[in-house]
């Protein structure tokens, strides 16, 4: 028997033993261990696909790792392990490739910058035991950033993935238990397009992610905002917490991330098609395979003016392990076009140019991290991507400002930088598949990167854009500002920027929807405060945005320390702090959206005096002579030269003869309990 089947044979002594009518657990776990090794046979490594000068594309780069089964392979993922597993400022990056093949007990662990990655055609075809990450420094996985799985199938019986931002699992199978965390506390994540045959633990996670996978069983959810998009198996509830469960049944638009494949020493990357209203994994997508002859190969060391120029006439660009210096933009302006990182290679624009722009249709965007390395004290620099191209696709971005001590010709070690923008899409119909936008609360410089400055983390005016999975940190300006209609968010992250006490005070919050947006919807949103920040709001949207489940969390402090979880008009007059609370830092506000229109309220009489007290129009609330409704009207009983209200005129004016109610033909919105109305 082929080393494939009895990998598979050898758990069916437990499905033997399954009861008849309720199979337990492990059983599962035996019938998709059996399904996934009869379609991972083999394949025989063979000479991959050569350049110009005859050679594979990847001789010669040193961070580039390609195995195959029966390569020693522990070894080498052993010692990359052991130089990246605390080096979250190296500059030091690693992509670990695996051919087809089954590679019988193989372990794998992860560090920072590192990329495990099978490239055969599907999930199935590359089989190891194990794959993980611990907790980290001082036992905790709040700083495991960085690191990536895709395109594997996982055999052992539990799998731990104790990460945070920038951890991204994808198109794999795991045929046992996975574990989001270890003892330490973990603030992750992102998991798309995965398969797990036994049970998902949340752990200690606070928040996370779920798109597009299937999942067997979920043990009980103890975090505070969960998000499953187009997942199969999701939970119905969590426990005494049901604003931090959000559950979408279907991904509204969205493409799977693009990954290289290896068949017979040929290369290629493959590119998903784009799925509209899709569920569960994506095995039955469809897929263009560009060959490597259409792909440049960016290597290390390479500058901008190369890179720009040996994608020319090209349908992709592969950019391999390394730190990238770049006085101008890549300029990526073919449609078409497929942008692939491998390793986490960081683009450093060190002159006050984007890292990358993007104008052509429809270009695929995936795993890169975008560094700020523009001096803080120049010019205002641009937006570290800009993207003005349409029906694009972001897979996989992340971006950091702060100061770090490597040094470079083109970054002096902890030098003061800035990003006025980390992202900013103006092209309409883009969707963004996980990112994090992240300005450094902690470096190896004594915490300089408090003196840098970010603006904006994300900066949308873009119609249609949709986002999965958003996680903006420390930034000095909105961390999220919104002036595009038809937008969507599902899932995002916040943590405001504890460093800068006069935050809140300037009118920032942490997600902002212009006013004058007439549509927008958002689900399980949160906004954290480390430290003794004072907000007056958390969130800023119109009235005509759909808001669920919005949780304000002021870690280590109190709630008071936000006035308000989101106001829907300028100023504090139509704000809501929350539904319910749980302990005296977390509280939630279920739903913004739209309402039936209410029954008029009792007119307050066809006359009254300058002064009265009388009812508001539409509203239970009383009001007398120079005082404002709650709708921000005039109270009917004010005299006629008063004009101190948000809006110049009355519903009604009961010192004169009784007009029409105003509020008639008017639409209604609510916050949970509180109506008011729309003008």
């Amino acid at each position: 028997q082929p080393l494939w089947l009895k990998r598979g044979l050898r758990f069916l002594p437990q499905f033997r033993k399954c009861p008849r009518k309720a199979m337990a657990k492990h059983c599962h776990i035996a019938i998709l261990a059996v399904l996934v090794c009869v379609a991972a046979k083999s394949q025989p490594a063979s000479e991959a696909t050569e350049l110009a000068d005859g050679n594979p594309w990847y001789v010669g780069i040193d961070s580039v790792k390609v195995f195959a089964p029966g390569d020693n392979v522990a070894g080498a993922v052993w010692s990359i392990y052991q130089e990246m597993q605390y080096a979250q400022f190296s500059t030091s990056r690693y992509a670990i490739l695996l051919q087809s093949g089954d590679y019988g007990e193989l372990q794998i662990p992860l560090g920072y910058y590192t990329t495990v990655a099978g490239v055969g055609t599907s999930r199935d075809d590359v089989v190891v035991h194990s794959f993980y990450s611990n907790d980290g420094v001082g036992g905790q996985a709040t700083e495991n950033f960085w690191r990536s799985v895709e395109g594997v199938t996982a055999m052992a019986s539990s799998i731990a993935w104790a990460t945070s931002q920038a951890c991204p699992l994808r198109r794999s199978a795991i045929v046992g238990d996975l574990q989001l965390s270890q003892s330490g506390w973990s603030s992750g994540g992102f998991l798309g397009d995965v398969i797990v045959g036994g049970a998902l633990d949340t752990g200690t996670q606070q928040q996370f992610l779920f798109r597009n996978s299937r999942l067997a069983s979920v043990e009980p959810i103890s975090g505070w905002n969960f998000v499953f998009v187009g997942v199969e198996g999701a939970p119905a509830s969590i426990q005494g917490k049901p604003s931090a469960l959000s559950v979408v049944a279907q991904t509204p638009v969205v493409a799977e991330k693009p990954y290289l494949v290896e068949k017979g020493g040929q290369w290629w990357i493959a590119v998903p098609s784009v799925l509209s209203d899709s569920v569960g994994p994506s095995d039955a997508a469809g897929v263009e395979m560009i060959s490597m002859s259409d792909i440049h190969v960016a290597r290390p060391g390479d500058s901008a003016a190369a890179i720009n120029a040996g994608i020319a006439g090209k349908k992709g660009l592969l950019i391999t392990p390394a730190i990238y210096g770049l006085d101008a933009p890549l300029q990526i302006t073919q449609s078409g076009f497929v942008v692939l990182g491998l390793g986490f290679p960081t683009l450093v624009p060190h002159t006050g140019a984007s890292a990358i722009v993007v104008s052509g249709a429809n270009v695929r965007l995936a795993a890169l991290l975008l560094e700020s390395g523009t001096a803080k004290g120049a010019a205002p620099a641009q937006p570290l991507l800009h993207w003005v191209g349409n029906d694009g696709v972001l897979s996989d971005i992340f971006t950091r400002a702060g100061a770090f001590h490597y040094s470079t010709p083109f970054h002096p070690s902890c030098a003061l930088t800035r990003a006025d923008v980390h992202v900013q899409l103006d092209g309409p119909g883009i969707v963004v598949d996980n990112s994090w936008f992240w300005h450094a609360d902690h470096d190896d410089c004594g915490r300089q990167s408090d003196n840098c400055y970010s603006g904006n983390g994300l900066l949308v005016h873009a119609p249609r854009v949709t986002i999965y999975g958003l996680k903006v940190e420390h930034t000095m300006s909105d961390l999220v500002a919104w002036y595009g209609n038809d937008g969507q968010m599902y899932f995002y992250q916040s943590e405001l920027p504890y460093h800068d006490m006069g935050f809140g005070a300037q009118g920032f919050v942490g997600y902002k929807v212009d006013y004058a947006v007439r549509n927008h919807r958002a689900i399980g949103l949160g906004v954290y405060i480390i430290g003794a920040l004072k907000m007056p709001a958390a969130i800023r949207a119109p009235p005509t945005a759909s808001m669920t489940n919005m949780l304000a969390w002021a870690i280590t402090g109190d709630s008071n320390q936000f006035d308000a979880i989101i106001c829907v008009a300028p100023g504090q007059s139509q704000c809501f702090k929350g539904d319910h609370c749980i302990g005296k830092n977390v509280c939630y506000l279920s739903a913004l959206s739209p309402a039936p229109a209410p029954s008029p309220s009792p007119p307050p009489g066809p006359h009254c005096k300058v002064g009265e007290s009388v009812r508001c129009p539409g509203s239970s609330a009383d009001c007398k002579g120079r005082q404002c409704c709650p709708d921000g009207t005039i109270c009917p009983s004010a005299p006629v030269d008063f004009a101190g209200c948000p809006k110049k005129w009355k519903g009604q004016d009961c010192t004169k003869i009784a007009t029409a109610n105003a509020t008639s033909s008017k639409k209604s919105y609510h916050a949970d309990s509180i109506e008011f109305v729309l003008v």
